[in-house]
């Protein structure tokens, strides 16, 4: 794989796994308006890892603290009740926990359908039409500074597992369920973030199992290396900026977005 194709795919991704746009949907968009081939699962893998890393980076003190957390809690399990009733960041491990259930089960249950989906960009156009209707209804949520409990959890994670559809935005449907369960914008998109790093490590490492097997393709390891640095980058970019948007109240505004990109989708595969 050529660098500038390594590079732009690595931004895309970067910009549409946080943004609530659908990384998948821009992804095949590139590829029927690029003419680009799959990337491979090697180039898939790293370019995934830099988006994780943008994650830990953006929220490195809330991270530190979760994880610390969970570190106290492991060396001290006779408190662990204790812990769940007085320390958030200890409980946060445990929300994260149950709200990843649903989507790696969906994951396991429906893997064919997806890769096979993956490649009907008719159907990752309305999918898109389907994402911006989910972004524009977050205007009518009634927002209030809830709680994070493990009923919400679930169903968040409920909400992500309809990102395995190519042209769904995960981010853009947990942030939405978030805030219709009466979450303050900030902490549900914080949570989906959460989310994320398991979900994303997770595929990932059992894509590297099968990378083992057919190693790093002869010449490709700067093109691998610029790809990840560019999603990585492009990956914090998305998320100062969502984080932005969502403290002005403009969340809906992908929507509309959206909108213009399934449109745009629809009428490639058509005319296709």
């Amino acid at each position: 794989m050529e660098i500038f194709r390594a590079v732009f795919l690595g931004i895309v991704q970067g910009l549409t796994e946080f943004l609530p746009i659908s990384s998948s949907g821009h992804l095949a968009l590139a590829q029927a308006i690029f003419g680009y081939e799959e990337s491979g699962l090697t180039f898939e893998v790293f370019v995934h890892f830099g988006t994780v890393v943008s994650v830990l980076v953006a929220f490195r003190s809330e991270i530190g603290d979760i994880l610390g957390a969970l570190f106290h809690g492991l060396v001290r399990p006779g408190q662990w009740a204790h812990l769940w009733k007085t320390n958030p960041n200890f409980r946060m491990n445990w929300l994260i926990l149950i709200g990843i259930i649903p989507a790696g089960i969906a994951g396991f249950m429906v893997e064919e359908f997806v890769d096979q989906a993956f490649q009907n960009p008719l159907l990752v156009g309305v999918m898109l039409l389907v994402t911006a209707l989910i972004l524009w209804s977050s205007r009518y949520a009634t927002i209030k500074d809830s709680h994070l409990d493990w009923k919400k959890s679930i169903l968040v994670g409920l909400a992500q597992t309809l990102a395995i559809i190519p042209g769904i935005s995960r981010s853009g449907t947990t942030i939405t369920a978030g805030m219709w369960l009466k979450l303050n914008p900030e902490l549900a998109a914080k949570f989906s973030f959460y989310l994320a790093i398991p979900v994303i490590l997770g595929a990932s490492f059992i894509k590297l199992l099968d990378i083992f097997s057919t190693g790093i393709p002869q010449g490709g390891l700067w093109a691998l290396v610029a790809g990840t640095i560019a999603a990585f980058l492009s990956g914090w970019v998305a998320i100062v900026f969502l984080m932005e948007l969502l403290r002005k109240g403009k969340f809906s505004w992908f929507a509309v977005y959206c909108a213009i990109v399934g449109l745009l989708t629809i009428g490639i595969s058509l005319v296709n």
